[in-house]
């Protein structure tokens, strides 16, 4: 019994080591073109065009008589 939990322990801790490196190691995967050319959000806000509007209600200063 004790043999068995003994080797468990190894295993488990072995798969830990081994996940926790893997899971650290650099990608070298190349950037998207997204990526490289950049979003620039100023831009995308100045040519947001019909866009849908929404009517708000404030009941802010509804007073009961």
């Amino acid at each position: 019994m004790r043999k068995t939990t003994l080797s468990a322990v190894a295993i488990a801790l072995i798969a830990t080591v081994c996940f926790g490196v893997w899971a650290a190691s650099p990608t070298n995967a190349p950037a998207s073109p997204v990526t490289r050319q950049g979003i620039e959000p100023l831009q995308m806000m100045v040519n947001a065009k019909e866009l849908p509007t929404v009517e708000f209600v404030d009941y802010t200063f509804v007073f009961a008589h």
